[in-house]
C-alpha cells in the first residue's frame, strides 16, 4: 500500500487502528505461540511435535523481545498503566 493509498483510508476510516510492522510481527509471534499452545494432538509423536513447534514459537518470541522488539498486542494492552 502506498502512502496516498494509506493516507486515503485513514481520511475514509479515521478510527481504524492499523498496527505499525513491528507490531504485526510481535503480534504473529504470539499468534503463533498461542495456537502452538492451543493444539494437544491425539498420538505421543502429534504431543511431541506440537511441543516442539511451541518450543520453537517462545524462542523467536522470546529472541524478539530480548533485541528490544515490541509487547504484542494482547500483551501491552493488559501491561499495568495502558
Amino acid at each position: 500500500m502506498n502512502t496516498a493509498e494509506h493516507t486515503t483510508i485513514r481520511r475514509l476510516h479515521p478510527r481504524v487502528h492499523r498496527p505499525d510492522p513491528v507490531t504485526e510481527a510481535a503480534d504473529a509471534l504470539y499468534d503463533r505461540l498461542s495456537e502452538a499452545l492451543r493444539e494437544r494432538g491425539r498420538t505421543v509423536a502429534e504431543r511431541a511435535l506440537n511441543q516442539q513447534v511451541a518450543d520453537d514459537a517462545f524462542t523467536a518470541l522470546d529472541e524478539h523481545l530480548r533485541a528490544g522488539g515490541r509487547l504484542p498486542t494482547p500483551w501491552r494492552s493488559a501491561a499495568p498503566g495502558s
